[in-house]
């Protein structure tokens, strides 16, 4: 006669914290008010988070992103090359190239406001007044704050914590960062869209503006960041609220919401959706607004 062993994979609740696996709610239950998987969840969301954080390696002149130190050494060799191209002569040149175009503008503008005089409209101006994305990067928002200072100056609060905890990890981490954007005057900001159908995004960090890559990589990981000083404010919570280990409690269902979404999520996939998620959340506030 043949026996029927249960697969793990067949139990309909799965704890993978503490490897914990039932076919039975109560039990399920019951374990997750545990000091066991309290602890674990802890433990284990914290240096997965941070882990995602430092797994990285950026390089400083162009930020791109390498899994390793080797890739980001042979990259930096090539970087420093392409800047020790850059010849005396070839400054010189440029720079008497820039005083023709300086001057051919000029004579230019003149004969734009010589026809707008003679014909008494404006219009030849307003046609001729385009933006400039380098002029706005460069010189409306000469200003604006570093990236990595922005992230460092933000403060997660309790209060946030909780919004977190109630909206879910996505739409709370989104809020956080962009409540605290926009704490912040528009030409100081860090991050400006220059195409909001494309997504194209231009970062300031190290003091120069730069373009991120396709994949959002610089943006991405300030939105890690922040999520892991979320993380951490979990313990003051903790302490505002001591019935929280108490299976019969309020605190202790509240204590559970704000672990889970606490956390980016259970598998690669699902975090790389919510980074994704957040990043569009924020691109929509820092759209560039070219009238």
């Amino acid at each position: 006669m043949a026996t029927n062993f249960t697969k793990k994979n067949d139990f309909l609740y799965n704890c993978f914290f503490c490897d914990f696996n039932t076919c039975k709610k109560t039990d399920f239950n019951r374990h997750l008010s545990t000091q066991k998987h309290r602890s674990n969840t802890l433990t284990t969301t914290a240096k997965n988070e941070e882990s995602k954080i430092s797994k990285t390696y950026n390089c400083d002149i162009c930020c791109r992103f390498f899994n390793d130190r080797s890739g980001l050494w042979r990259h930096k060799n090539k970087c420093y090359k392409k800047e020790s191209e850059i010849t005396p002569e070839l400054v010189i040149q440029l720079i008497e190239q820039n005083k023709e175009l300086q001057q051919t503008l000029l004579d230019q503008n003149k004969t734009i406001m010589n026809l707008a005089d003679k014909a008494g409209t404006n219009n030849s101006y307003n046609n001729n007044k385009t933006f400039n994305l380098q002029v706005f990067l460069n010189e409306t928002c000469k200003d604006a704050i570093n990236l990595t200072d922005f992230i460092n100056q933000i403060q997660v609060s309790v209060n946030d914590l909780e919004e977190t905890g109630h909206l879910g990890y996505a739409d709370g981490i989104s809020k956080v960062f962009i409540k605290n954007l926009n704490n912040i005057d528009y030409n100081l900001r860090p991050i400006h869209c220059s195409d909001s159908k494309r997504e194209i995004l231009y970062i300031k960090d190290e003091n120069q503006w730069s373009k991120d890559d396709d994949q959002k990589s610089c943006l991405t990981k300030a939105i890690k960041q922040v999520a892991h000083k979320n993380i951490k404010k979990i313990s003051d919570w903790q302490k505002l609220y001591p019935d929280y280990n108490n299976p019969e409690s309020k605190q202790n269902d509240k204590y559970m919401k704000i672990v889970l979404n606490s956390m980016s999520g259970s598998t690669k996939e699902e975090s790389d959706k919510n980074y994704e998620k957040i990043a569009k959340n924020i691109v929509k506030e820092v759209i560039i607004d070219k009238n």
